[in-house]
């Protein structure tokens, strides 16, 4: 059974899942840019990750071999406060509150089923800290547009022997749970049906190869970005705090600043106009009279722009007017 879905459509990408844990039932559903979850993933802490993960492994051990249910309890808790850190871990957490449900109900406990979960919490701590060094590894080889080149499929080919990598750091692709459906009105995608973390890796990477979707790190913050529109976009919009802008409305902010200083005309306009405000504080006109000459200045100047006035004829107004 499967535990969460995950799709991409345009420039998105979708989780769903069952907040209870109920396999195959999904009642909720996140959204994020496309990649985020991947690209997050890679900015994760895994080692802070490291000591509640194991703390949850032995106590999903002394339930299954003492039917210890406070020590199921503990991991429960501690599974829910680690699920706010990333939407893989709000996964793992749905997964395992279903074991965990499914097993006061039918004390079922120490099944194979259990046996592998607490295998698989066990090898998390190394096995985080390596999915992240194979996507960065994945990324400079493969999908880095400024090191690997514009073309994902011929450097993946490159890299792989049918599907064992060539370079023993590079992600190794498996057969992944895939179903193809309406994901939206007029609308239908590949969807993974996952059960694991790596599937959602596995299935990020191969998608941004059959989409021909390379990455780049932001000249502004330097994390990796996906490349979804122009391929020569330097800035991310990668999501901020509210309030905030993004690293590409900076980078055009900054880009129109670094355009106008070097304009003559508008540092003539700017000059001027700091002057005559400065006039407001100091009493020599009114905020009526300054905008009115802010206005037929900003007239004067997209004049001077457009070639009907020369910058002499602008200056020359600027001081007289």
């Amino acid at each position: 059974m499967w535990y969460a879905k995950m799709y991409f459509s345009e420039k998105r990408e979708f989780f769903q899942y069952d907040a209870t844990g109920t396999q195959g039932a999904p009642n909720v559903s996140r959204e994020f840019p496309f990649l985020e979850s991947l690209l997050s993933f890679l900015e994760l802490d895994c080692e802070a990750l490291a000591p509640a993960l194991r703390q949850i492994g032995e106590d999903w051990n002394r339930l299954i071999t003492e039917d210890d249910r406070q020590a199921g309890t503990n991991a429960m808790v501690e599974l829910a406060q680690l699920k706010q850190r990333h939407i893989y871990l709000e996964l793992l957490y749905v997964r395992w509150y279903d074991r965990f449900s499914r097993m006061g109900a039918f004390g079922d406990r120490g099944s194979e089923e259990d046996r592998q979960m607490l295998d698989e919490l066990l090898s998390l701590p190394e096995q985080l800290p390596l999915y992240q060094r194979q996507i960065q590894r994945f990324f400079e080889l493969v999908l880095d547009v400024d090191g690997a080149g514009r073309d994902p499929q011929q450097q993946a080919s490159r890299s792989y022997l049918y599907d064992a990598p060539r370079d023993p750091e590079l992600f190794t692709f498996r057969p992944i749970p895939l179903s193809f459906e309406p994901v939206e009105p007029g609308r239908c995608s590949p969807v993974l049906y996952s059960g694991s973390i790596r599937d959602m890796i596995d299935y990020s990477l191969r998608s941004c190869v059959e989409r021909d979707i390379t990455v780049r790190r932001c000249k502004n913050c330097g994390r990796w970005f996906p490349q979804t529109g122009r391929v020569s976009a330097e800035y991310c919009e990668r999501p901020v705090a509210p309030g905030e802008q993004t690293c590409r409305e900076m980078g055009a902010f900054q880009q129109w600043t670094r355009k106008q200083s070097d304009d003559p005309v508008f540092k003539a306009y700017r000059k001027e106009y700091k002057r005559r405000f400065a006039w407001i504080k100091a009493g020599r006109v009114t905020d009526t009279e300054f905008y009115d000459w802010s206005k037929q200045a900003r007239e004067k100047k997209a004049e001077c722009d457009s070639g009907i006035l020369s910058l002499e004829e602008f200056t020359a107004w600027l001081k007289r007017s």
